[in-house]
């Protein structure tokens, strides 16, 4: 009989040749797979010696794109910087537009060297050795070809200075040394982080050396569900990764709900997954809800996902979940000195005009006229919506938007390719839902001295001007007035007023303001030597000559100002003049209308956010860089691994405090505040196991968030045998009718068995143990002392006459012994 030939038409890149191998694996076994292998190694290297592909400065294609690109954004950023000016937005506001901008303008160029190099010449070597997934990746190609973009400091924090060449055009000086910031962090990273990373592996291996497949099943009822997500491809695609492999923990009916359609029991292959993936909700098997007191039984565990079979009894998986976790790190580590440093962080999804145009979309209906965090004014959608885009050629385009989307150009605007049409986002977003972890606290200073106006708009706080003034010491006017016609009056450390012939003089324990005529007169009573060039160059009074639209500034030359509001009133702090000489807005404060001059003072003006705490008050006098108010922001930082490590150990360790400082929101008080509302609605036993289920979740997300940001995926089951060990063990409040002692740390599964026995039951409270502590409150001392602290774990134990069972693989090593896992040490010993 003749074998049957497959035939694939299509290129095969990484990903393809990795779903032949294991769909090959499935069908045909290990042994086939093998010759496969050697199959595909030998035709790879074959035609790789014919090719002979090399890199050429010619083959490095830059997009036409890219200066329209770049100049729209320096546009973006410029509005953004004059509505900072203008007091509409904050520092922390603008810095964020910045990063937001530059990194959208990355992502759009990076797209656009993609369709360029696709259209262009589809073997290039650049496109053929990228998208292959053979060498180098699209990070690097986007330096080559593209920006460079942001850059991240040596502690990971954003220079909001961008890099706009790429390496093919070359760096300009400043950019040259910017990207040395980068190249340090890379360098540096690689030096130390790597060994961060393996004592992370070693500190999980000894967590979870001894766990193990122990039993073919622990007949546990229980299991994890899986809420299946369709929203988009990618929500899918992990939805059906976490269920192939895994073992159904309930019945799965049809819609009528009166036929078993895949029953409990049944294993999910990739067949089977697509079938059930309808079913909104999904129990499945997992080591979390396994029964056993040592290691897992086969069907909570599932599939060996080496090869697609059912895992084996004596399968060492704790072992394999320990690698599985650390080794991505140590490799992501070192793949950072590649990037050189370049700011990796999230980037929105936006929608692009496809070609040069006319917008055009409903606004009266279906959505809400809005202002975004950065000051601009856009359009929220709370219905699907349909936008047309009608071009030069009255070809017309349909793009349809979900709703909770940001539309920022208006109705019948004219735009360009690629431009930023709109963004998506969500509801949450819009309703400027804080999220309050991560959050740290920024002073904005003042950049003027002078008088503080805190400006009200619908009974909130809507901004804080600073109408420039010139502050001389308290101490330097003290000696002025004394030698004055008030010199029998004390002084009192409060702010005081001090009546002259002409007008007051305001003074206050360290500041005060004095006008140019009053520091010319009380110069004449005293001995002060006061400068006069001195006075005329620092202190200034601003006139405007109505008529003649002309403003008379001593030491400046300035022409041409028109007064943007044409019914002018004293003390208006909205004020805005504009000097047609540099087209700039400059905001100021009318302190004087006469019939022939207006008499105005400078003034900056501060936004002020929800999350602020302010620090001055009103109408009182500041120097220039004193603290305005505090704003609460959230730091943006690269989430490279680097960044992301520290935060897996965090979890992992179960840390309560980090750099002296309480980590808000830490595992512990999660789980305490969790464990309280449960036991107002449950008994202790279902509130302890609630709870525990909801951090154990919370935990696994957690790590998968930092590793799935990297493009590295991690099976669920890996992390949750680690979990399982952290989650494990509970703390005895009532002892009720047994002998073990108040406040003893027992397992969870060994005190529930000992609760079915006892009429008063024993009560408990859910705890989670770091994976250090973890390693050092094993099963067994040799374990212990061989990872820490070996003279203390030592005289521990023989103090207290400690027993080990020689059960997991470090005790057994040490000894000498044959370790007890493998699939064929079952056949001579007792597992």
């Amino acid at each position: 009989m003749k074998e049957k030939t497959l035939y694939c038409n299509k290129t095969f890149d990484k990903t393809e040749i990795r779903k032949l191998i294991e769909w090959f694996t499935y069908n045909y076994g290990s042994i086939k797979t093998n010759k496969l292998l050697d199959k595909l190694k030998l035709n790879g290297f074959n035609y790789a010696t014919k090719a002979g592909i090399s890199l050429g400065l010619e083959d490095l294609k830059i997009p036409k794109i890219k200066k329209t690109l770049i100049n729209n954004t320096e546009k973006d950023i410029g509005k953004s910087e004059f509505k900072l000016k203008k007091g509409k937005i904050n520092t922390v506001q603008h810095a964020e537009k910045i990063t937001k901008s530059w990194s959208i303008t990355n992502d759009l160029l990076k797209n656009e060297i993609i369709i360029n190099l696709r259209q262009t010449d589809l073997l290039n070597p650049v496109y053929m050795m990228t998208f292959s997934g053979a060498r180098g990746n699209i990070s690097q190609i986007r330096q080559l070809i593209g920006m460079r973009g942001l850059m991240s400091d040596s502690q990971g924090q954003i220079i909001n200075l961008p890099i706009k060449n790429n390496l093919k055009e070359g760096l300009k000086i400043t950019e040259y040394f910017i990207s040395c910031n980068g190249a340090r962090k890379g360098l540096v990273d690689t030096a130390l982080k790597t060994a961060n990373s393996g004592y992370l592996t070693r500190r999980l291996i000894y967590a979870s050396q001894s766990q193990k497949i122990r039993r073919p099943n622990c007949n546990s009822n229980n299991g994890i569900m899986v809420v299946v997500n369709k929203n988009n491809k990618e929500k899918y695609k992990s939805t059906l990764d976490v269920l192939i492999g895994r073992v159904l923990a309930r019945n799965i009916t049809n819609e009528n709900k009166d036929l078993i359609v895949f029953q409990k029991g049944q294993d999910i292959c990739r067949y089977i997954a697509k079938k059930i993936i309808k079913t909104k909700k999904i129990y499945i098997r997992s080591p979390l809800t396994c029964r056993l007191n040592m290691g897992v039984c086969q069907l909570c565990y599932g599939w060996d996902l080496g090869n697609g079979r059912i895992a084996q009894l004596g399968e060492s998986v704790g072992i394999l979940a320990a690698q599985s976790i650390g080794e991505p790190g140590t490799q992501l580590t070192m793949r950072t000195f590649h990037t050189g440093g370049v700011f990796a962080g999230e980037v929105v999804e936006t929608i692009n005009a496809p070609e040069n145009g006319i917008v055009n979309y409903n606004s009266k209906f279906g959505g809400k006229k809005i202002e975004t965090k950065y000051g601009e004014k856009a359009f929220f959608t709370l219905k699907e919506k349909r936008i047309e885009l009608l071009t030069n050629t009255n070809i017309k385009s349909v793009i349809k938007v979900p709703k909770y989307t940001i539309l920022f150009t208006k109705p019948n605007k004219k735009v360009f390719r690629k431009q930023i049409i709109g963004e998506f986002s969500t509801l949450k977003s819009i309703k400027n839902i804080k999220d309050k972890s991560d959050k740290q606290q920024k002073e904005i200073r003042t950049e003027i001295s002078g008088k503080v106006n805190i400006h009200k708009k619908n009974e909130k706080k809507d901004s804080i001007w600073i109408t420039s003034g010139n502050i001389i010491s308290f101490q330097l006017i003290n000696k002025a007035l004394k030698s004055y016609e008030i010199k029998k009056k004390k002084f009192s450390l409060k702010e005081t007023k001090y009546k002259t012939k002409n007008e007051d003089i305001k003074i206050s324990t360290n500041t005060s303001t004095i006008t140019l005529n009053t520091l010319k007169k009380l110069n004449k009573f005293n001995k002060l030597k006061i400068n006069k060039s001195e006075i005329e160059k620092n202190y200034i009074v601003e006139k405007i000559n109505k008529k003649n639209k002309k403003i008379f500034v001593k030491k400046q030359t300035v022409e041409k100002v028109i007064l943007k509001q044409k019914k002018s009133k004293a003390n208006n702090i909205k004020e805005y003049i504009n000097i047609k000489r540099d087209f700039n807005e400059k905001p100021a404060q009318i302190i004087e209308i006469q019939e022939k001059l207006i008499i105005v003072r400078k003034g900056k003006p501060n936004f002020v956010s929800e999350m602020t705490k302010i620090n001055v008050k009103n109408n009182t006098l500041i120097k220039k860089n004193n603290v305005i108010y505090y704003t609460i922001y959230k730091k943006q930082k690269t989430e490279d691994i680097v960044e992301g490590l520290p935060k897996i150990e965090e979890l992992i360790e179960a840390k309560r405090i980090s750099n002296l400082e309480t980590i808000k929101s830490n595992t512990h008080d999660k789980l305490k505040k969790t464990f309280q509302s449960f036991e107002k609605k449950y008994k202790n036993s279902i509130a302890v196991k609630k709870s525990i289920e909801k951090i154990q979740t919370y935990l696994i997300n957690k790590i998968q968030r930092v590793y799935s940001a990297q493009s590295v995926k991690i099976a669920n089951k890996h992390m949750e045998i680690v979990v399982k060990q952290m989650t494990s063990r509970v703390i005895v409040i009532d002892r009720g009718d047994s002998e073990i002692i108040t406040g003893e740390i027992i397992e969870l599964n060994k005190l529930e068995k000992t609760n079915k026995t006892l009429e008063n039951q024993i009560t408990y409270e859910p705890i989670i143990i770091g994976i250090t502590k973890l390693s050092l409150s094993n099963q067994s001392f040799i374990s212990e002392a061989s990872f820490q602290e070996t003279t203390r774990v030592l005289t521990r134990s023989a103090v207290e006459g400690k027993i080990d069972w020689l059960y997991g693989l470090k005790e057994n090593i040490i000894l000498g012994n044959l370790i007890p896992i493998g699939t064929g040490y079952k056949k001579s010993y007792n597992i």
